[in-house]
């Protein structure tokens, strides 16, 4: 006897279109982008360091690891002050209404939502000929031996992002204790990051022995939890933490490779490289390396 199947008709909440940029930039100390408007999204993410953008008349800072998007026709500057920052700008084309809850605020990216960011820059490096630090690209060229489906893996890694930030934003319906719970892990995850953070402003390792102490849990309740809620270990997110970090020092130029190990409480250069090359596809020589004295790096 045949069995019938039925067809589920997939649904596309959100469409990106078309892409018109994918620009990596190092900014140096006093840049300054006098501005532009155009009828497609820009989004804008701070990779390191901090940088202030304008958005019709309207100020936000952006500090490491925050995005915006730039609505269509929307007049947007950017620049930096007396630091440095390196960004990354995708702008596209999405007719989907949903994307407009988008505008007019600042995100904060998880772990997950980067490495789809990184996706999207690696595949543009790939497939496209232009030098992702061209400040004044207006068409992207595509390279004679692009990879096959490079552009469908840009296209869905925007789409996936959009929808990951939207879904931030969706109401969930729980009951009251559930919701209790989980927003008491919800805060013991947010201590854990606060906690991680500030041991780098004052060169300071911790473990998790130490977390267990200052916050009250066991490690294993802690483990699960921040596994739960950011896909990541604590090692492995404090890990992260570090080589954004290091990004933000090799970036300034006034310390070498040994001695940002030394700082960030890597047990050897010979590690710190390692880590370093895993997460960012480059060694910490090669990072600096492309770091130009021009206001653009």
């Amino acid at each position: 006897m045949e069995n019938k199947y039925v067809k589920n008709t997939l649904k596309c909440n959100i469409k990106v279109s078309g892409i018109y940029t994918i620009h990596y930039f190092k900014y140096g100390k006093n840049f300054n982008f006098k501005g532009e408007q155009h009828d497609f999204w820009e989004m804008i993410f701070i990779d390191s360091g901090k940088a202030v953008i304008v958005a019709d008349n309207k100020e936000y800072t952006l500090s490491q690891g925050q995005t915006f998007f730039h609505k269509p026709n929307e007049v947007h500057k950017v620049y930096t002050g007396n630091q440095f920052a390196n960004s990354a700008i995708i702008s596209f084309e999405c007719k989907s209404s949903q994307v407009k809850a988008l505008a007019d605020k600042v995100w904060e990216l998880s772990e997950y939502e980067k490495s789809l960011l990184n996706k999207i820059i690696q595949e543009a490096k790939n497939s496209y000929d232009d030098k992702l630090n061209e400040i004044y690209l207006t068409k992207m060229n595509k390279k004679h031996n692009a990879p096959f489906g490079g552009d469908q893996i840009i296209k869905n890694s925007i789409e996936l992002l959009i929808i990951s930030l939207l879904r931030k934003i969706t109401p969930v319906k729980t009951e009251k204790q559930n919701s209790e719970i989980n927003l008491c892990a919800t805060q013991l995850v947010s201590d854990v990051k606060d906690i991680l953070t500030k041991t780098l402003d004052v060169n300071e390792d911790i473990s998790l022995d130490t977390l267990s102490y200052k916050l009250g849990f066991s490690k294993s309740y802690i483990k699960a939890q921040f596994k739960k809620q950011t896909g990541y270990s604590v090692i492995q997110y404090y890990i992260n933490l570090k080589i954004d970090k290091a990004k933000e020092l090799l970036s300034q130029q006034k310390y070498t490779v040994s001695e940002i190990a030394d700082l960030l409480g890597f047990s050897s250069v010979y590690y710190f490289s390692r880590q370093f090359k895993t997460l960012t596809d480059m060694s910490p020589t090669e990072y600096v390396n492309s770091i130009k004295a021009d206001n653009v790096l």
